[in-house]
């Protein structure tokens, strides 16, 4: 048995077995068995429309010392990191798209003890933070200059999202991955291999997944992104467009909950972290 380096908050195990390598997921302390309970079944399902999404071998939930224990079959490759980010994303459109299908077939809740992005209380980690940042690097223009552009953009997403709601604009919405990033990618000869990493899986507007692939960054063209879901069959309105930049500029107002600590003091970085942030927001926002 061997550490998969890249197992990060879960800790990921190689076992080598007769028939075919496993790997054995230890969850990380906060992940419940009913989260993973839910998980389970979703995955699957994905699997079977798209099967280099990788679903665990059982169905039973199985905890030893307050962790949840799950076993997936171990696919080799190598990490998205390698692949240019448009030749990663042209592999994963058709298949985000095929689990954009089946998502919406489920007709799901939430998943226990998640949220989705656009749900109120929206900003509660920045209310936390921005009193928390102030207080330690004080109110020059350096720090109350990148507070206001957050300010701003927060009141814009927040009328833009309520907007929408009454509309009905954000009724597509569904169980998404929740974390394609490059690292829960694996790649053969150019080739998308396997969708690693469920663990953040939950219900979320569809639309949000798309937007996170449509901005990956500067050298993935947004337009084609949108153009190639549709084509690949993604259940989304075309007029749906309109609100990728949107939901990627929410997506950036997520990393708000990295300036402060778990007593919710102002981390040394947060400083640098709040200008990075306000530069996404004036500029192009970017996943990677």
């Amino acid at each position: 048995m061997s550490l998969l380096a890249e197992g990060l908050l879960n800790q990921s195990w190689k076992i080598e077995c007769s028939d075919h390598d496993r790997v054995l997921r230890v969850s990380r302390s906060e992940r419940t068995p009913e989260q993973v309970a839910y998980e389970l079944p979703v995955v699957r399902a994905w699997a079977e429309a798209a099967p280099v999404v990788v679903a665990a071998e059982h169905e039973d939930v199985p905890v030893v010392d307050d962790r949840v224990l799950t076993i997936f079959p171990y696919v080799k490759g190598f990490s998205g990191l390698s692949m240019a980010s448009p030749d990663r994303t042209r592999e994963l459109i058709p298949v985000v798209a095929a689990m954009h299908r089946v998502s919406l077939g489920l007709d799901l809740r939430q998943r226990p003890g998640f949220t989705s992005i656009d749900e109120q209380p929206r900003w509660a980690d920045w209310t936390v933070a921005r009193s928390a940042v102030i207080e330690r690097f004080g109110r020059g223009a350096d720090i109350l200059g990148p507070v206001s552009v957050i300010d701003q953009a927060i009141e814009e997403l927040d009328q833009q999202l309520d907007r929408w709601t009454t509309a009905g604009r954000l009724a597509d919405r569904a169980p998404i991955h929740g974390d394609l990033n490059p690292r829960n990618q694996l790649y053969l000869e150019d080739s998308l291999v396997a969708i690693i990493d469920t663990d953040d899986l939950r219900v979320d507007p569809l639309v949000w997944e798309v937007a996170n692939l449509a901005y990956t960054d500067l050298d993935v063209d947004p337009g084609r992104v949108w153009r190639d879901y549709l084509e690949a069959g993604g259940p989304l309105d075309p007029a749906d467009e309109e609100l990728l930049l949107p939901f990627a500029r929410l997506g950036v107002l997520g990393e708000l909950r990295w300036l402060t600590d778990a007593d919710g003091a102002a981390v040394h970085t947060a400083d640098q972290t709040l200008f990075d942030l306000a530069a996404a927001l004036t500029g192009r926002p970017t996943r990677d």
